[in-house]
């Protein structure tokens, strides 16, 4: 495979990443409302046999969107990537780490 031929999903991957930085900035101070309630509901029943949901569902109150979105990612980024992809988790959460890994790759 030729160098041209691998810049291109390099690229992609980049403006992807880019896209997404622009809709965490551009949702920093929307109103959250009722956004990530049912995984704000999860994160709590999870933080009481797991401490480090703890953090995730005080992230979820958050006011605004952008909050929540960085909470999100802060919370998913400081488990090891193995450990991350075998927890069991209820489903909204779950649905959260498949948007994160997705995102990663």
């Amino acid at each position: 495979m030729s160098g041209s031929n691998r810049a291109g999903p390099d690229i992609a991957r980049l403006d992807s990443l880019q896209k997404m930085e622009r809709l965490s900035e551009t949702m920093g101070d929307r109103p959250a409302g009722k956004w990530f309630q049912a995984d704000l509901e999860e994160a709590r029943a999870m933080a009481e046999s797991d401490p480090r949901f703890a953090s995730l569902a005080a992230g979820l109150e958050s006011a605004t969107l952008g909050g929540r979105l960085d909470a999100i990612n802060r919370f998913f980024a400081q488990i090891p990537e193995l450990e991350l992809a075998a927890l069991i988790l209820p489903p909204n959460l779950s649905q959260l780490r498949t948007i994160y890994l997705s995102s990663r790759s």
